[in-house]
């Protein structure tokens, strides 16, 4: 099975959420004029550079539009992957997160998430990311691939990358419409690995933001 070239992992534009200060899964109110600007910028960049196999994209109404917008200037078909939505919010869905820190005090393994009732442990959502990333990071489509998503996508591709419960005191930048890319790594001859291993060669990029 072949491994993609590179993978671009594209935080959602800004969303009517993240205006508001509301927590937003399901419920997710889609992009704001703004994001959908930034989101068509992302698009140009990604059109102009080297040829794109295919786009994936969370299906949280936020990152899904992103997604539409640059597989649209790349004429491509998005494909869905329900793993990499957000962190299922319970109850706290639509509340505000000042007022849902307040009401629901987080956990030690997400200090700034709440845990509300019904809502997805952190250490389950990383594990359910975690599956959809082994399978994207060792995929037979090859190429370039593109992955929209959110902020706590990013988090998941770092502790499934890296092999740790816990990134500790790290906090991750990873702005609106920014690129974050992978590329397999090239090894010293005769070196062997049990998994193959990637090299960040591009981190929280928004040059082609206004």
């Amino acid at each position: 099975m072949s491994m993609p070239a590179e993978v671009l992992l594209v935080r959602h534009g800004r969303a009517r959420c993240n205006d508001t200060g509301t927590i937003a899964g399901p419920g997710c109110g889609g992009l704001t004029t703004a994001g959908r600007e930034q989101a068509v910028a992302t698009a140009r960049r990604l059109a102009t550079g080297p040829s794109i196999r295919a786009v994936h994209a969370s299906i949280t109404l936020r990152a899904w539009q992103t997604g539409q917008i640059i597989a649209d200037a790349l004429h491509l078909d998005v494909v869905a992957e329900p793993e990499l939505r957000v962190p299922d919010p319970g109850i706290a869905e639509g509340e505000l997160w000042e007022s849902a820190r307040t009401r629901w005090p987080a956990t030690t393994d997400s200090p700034t998430r709440p845990a509300a009732p019904g809502g997805e442990p952190w250490s389950a959502y990383l594990d359910r990311a975690g599956q959809a990333w082994n399978r994207l990071f060792d995929t037979s489509t090859p190429g370039i691939v593109v992955i929209v998503g959110h902020s706590e996508t990013l988090g998941a591709a770092l502790h499934f990358l890296l092999g740790v419960e816990s990134l500790g005191r790290l906090k991750l930048a990873f702005d609106h419409c920014a690129i974050t890319t992978w590329q397999p790594a090239v090894e010293w001859p005769g070196m062997r690995h049990p998994q193959h291993r990637w090299t960040l060669t591009r981190y929280n990029d928004t040059h082609h933001l206004a």
